[in-house]
């Protein structure tokens, strides 16, 4: 194993076919695999490599030959496969034979830009020396050329094509095909989507998933929040389409996909997450509650309960810290294609749940020809072995992919019966991984739409859009949008339109006077708020003023506002000296939260002087005649107390 890693270059993929490094009219070459074919596994079984020998360069080559090259290094385990499929490994080119070597063009022979020769080589299993059990080696072949004319001893290599033989050991791993039944989200609210893309997929894309779904010995999981959608589709929806809303044209294609997807066995059927959130961009994010509010979401969506549950981080890439997140919702298990070790089931750390260890695509590329990715899902499942694998199919190419790479030496198992089994792996490892999330911004705008629905929920406590909060945020938060910045955008507006109070206040008016006179210490003057909404909202009326010490206007009363119907509501300013304020009037919710922009009122306070000048001189007259009365009691009390002037007693006299 130490010299198949020695000498690895990072710049060059095992499993392409790469042309010889450019210098100045260098000839370019490549060798394109059309089929390769193992008859057997014993050692004089054969191994046949069909394909095209190609000039895609601008000069001529001379000499062209291709001769197979293989290494006799077995590889047992997924990080020696990773490591191998991306990096140049040590190996040899076989002896020159008749089966071994084809010469394309002679040496006095041009290979042309752009010329072709279609080749076949073969050798044994014998003469390859792949002499192990259950293990993957690669293999491929070289082309060696001239640049001259006529030259002998300037053979080099100028490109050559790699890839892995399989040979399998001799018991039968088990794969376990999981079709996953997703989408980007579309729906805003119930009977409201952003746009009518689900009908196209429905039957395009997840047509295609849910027929392989439906064959025998795949299994399935399915996201809670697609299966909404599709519901809510097929009795009618309607379509933002620019200020206005149109029909939906999917509701026909809804209730044939939904027939279908409920003619599926449960125990080949799991459920994800509600809209697969970004788990990792969350918990960056600090966004503690991103499971349970998926999980509150889907406990709406009927007929899941009794599935598993399983997990799908973004990207299919799991680290120990978000691993610690999804531990809080106590899942069946959580898929990873990063796991150190090969294996179908493995075995969660303390407190946390098993993992589905996942096979990737092929390492480094994502247009690798169809028969590249086979060989590279045979070599995983191979190094597998009895552990078993898992394959999630997220795409029709995948679907093809699986087909492909079905052999004798492989068993289909049923997702029920793999989370029932003993793991194969007694305690799972992760490599490292840095995926892909959603920035940290975007979840601090999911906060201000979690609380755009609290604030909605008070403006109209009537609506059913308040109770949508977590699917709706759930959606918004969806792994559907990393590195789909304009999508997440559309989703969010769309959602912002339906329930932030700025945009819901376009719809609600406020009417008043632009001047008001106060005559008196208090007055009160009417307003009339205007609700253009569908729903019902429950408001006040607030007004600010530039001198609050001159003039304070406590809220109005609260008041219920129908549907396309106006109420006039009373403010009752309270004023202190006379001139003119200037005051501003919104509309807002019962705990201040506004709904409109400000309207502005001039308010002229004229006659509190006339009034305090009254108040000032009835107090005066109220003071002097007190004064006035109790100086008559006390000479009263001192004429009948004084002695008489002859030294006899007062009589009062009657009447007195």
């Amino acid at each position: 194993m130490a010299s198949l890693l020695a000498g690895l270059a990072a710049t060059a993929g095992l499993l392409l076919a790469t042309p010889s490094p450019a210098h100045a009219a260098e000839p370019e070459l490549t060798f394109t695999m059309t089929a390769l074919k193992v008859s057997g596994y014993g050692k004089d079984d054969t191994v046949t490599l069909s394909g095209t020998v190609a000039n895609t360069g601008s000069v001529p080559a001379f000499g062209v030959q291709a001769i197979l090259w293989r290494s006799r290094d077995a590889i047992r385990d997924l990080a020696t496969l990773r490591r191998a499929s991306t990096s140049t490994v040590l190996g040899a080119r076989l002896p020159i034979s008749s089966d071994h070597y084809v010469v394309v063009s002679t040496s006095a022979e041009a290979f042309n830009p752009g010329q072709s020769e279609q080749v076949t080589l073969r050798a044994t299993i014998g003469e390859l020396g792949f002499d192990v059990r259950g293990a993957a080696f690669p293999f491929g072949a070289d082309v060696i050329a001239n640049t001259d004319s006529g030259a002998t001893a300037n053979f080099r290599s100028m490109g050559e094509l790699r890839t892995f033989v399989n040979i399998p050991g001799t018991e039968k791993v088990p794969v376990t095909s999981v079709v996953l039944l997703t989408d980007p989200p579309t729906k805003l609210v119930d009977n409201l989507f952003r746009n009518d893309s689900l009908a196209q997929d429905l039957t395009g894309r997840l047509g295609t998933l849910l027929d392989a779904a439906a064959r025998p010995g795949m299994n399935w999981l399915i996201d809670p929040a697609l299966l909404d959608e599709v519901r809510d589709m097929a009795d009618g929806y309607q379509v933002v389409s620019g200020e206005t809303t149109v029909a939906g044209t999917g509701q026909d294609a809804a209730k044939a996909w939904l027939a279908r997807f409920e003619g599926l066995e449960n125990r080949f059927g799991g459920r994800t997450l509600f809209a697969n959130p970004d788990l990792t961009g969350a918990r960056v994010a600090g966004d503690e509650l991103v499971v349970a509010r998926s999980e509150r979401a889907a406990a709406k969506v009927s007929g899941l309960d009794d599935l598993p549950l399983v997990v799908v981080p973004a990207g299919t890439q799991l680290t120990t810290a978000t691993y610690d997140l999804i531990a809080s919702s106590d899942p069946d298990a959580v898929v990873a294609t990063n796991t150190v070790a090969a294996g179908a089931l493995q075995a969660g750390t303390p407190g946390h749940p098993p993992v589905l260890g996942a096979s990737g695509a092929l390492p480094g590329t994502t247009d690798a020809p169809q028969n590249l990715r086979r060989q590279y899902a045979l070599a995983t499942s191979v190094v597998a072995g009895a552990r078993g694998e898992v394959r999630l199919l997220r795409t029709p190419a995948d679907v093809e992919q699986d087909e492909a790479a079905m052999g004798s030496w492989l068993v289909r198992r049923s997702l029920d019966e793999l989370l029932e089994s003993t793991p194969g792996v007694s305690t799972v490892g992760l490599a490292s991984a840095r995926p892909a999330r959603l920035p940290t911004e975007a979840f601090e705008e999911l906060g201000r739409l979690e609380s755009d629905f609290t604030a909605f929920a008070e403006l109209a406590p009537d609506s059913s859009l308040p109770a949508q909060s977590d699917a709706a945020v759930s959606r918004a938060a969806s792994s559907a949008w990393v590195g789909d910045t304009t999508g997440f955008d559309a989703h969010l507006r769309g959602l912002s339109r339906l329930v932030s109070l700025p945009e819901v206040g376009r719809s609600v008016h406020l009417d008043a006077s632009p001047r008001f006179v106060m005559s008196s210490r208090t007055n009160q003057f009417p307003v009339t708020v205007t609700n253009n909404l569908t729903e019902p909202i429950r408001v006040q009326v607030r007004v600010t003023t530039a001198n609050e010490l001159r003039l304070t206007v406590p809220p109005s009363e609260v008041v219920t506002v129908e549907p396309d119907q106006s109420v006039t509501v009373n403010v009752r300013p309270e004023a202190t000296s006379n001139g003119l304020v200037t005051a501003r009037a919104y509309v807002a919710t019962e705990s201040g939260r506004r709904v409109t922009p400000d309207i502005a009122i001039t308010v002229e306070i004229t006659d509190l002087g006339v009034v305090a000048w009254i108040i000032v001189g009835v107090s005066t007259l109220v003071l002097v005649g007190a004064t006035a009365w109790r100086i008559r009691q006390v000479r009263r009390r001192a004429s009948t107390t004084a002695p008489a002037r002859d030294g006899g007693p007062v009589t009062p006299e009657a009447g007195e």
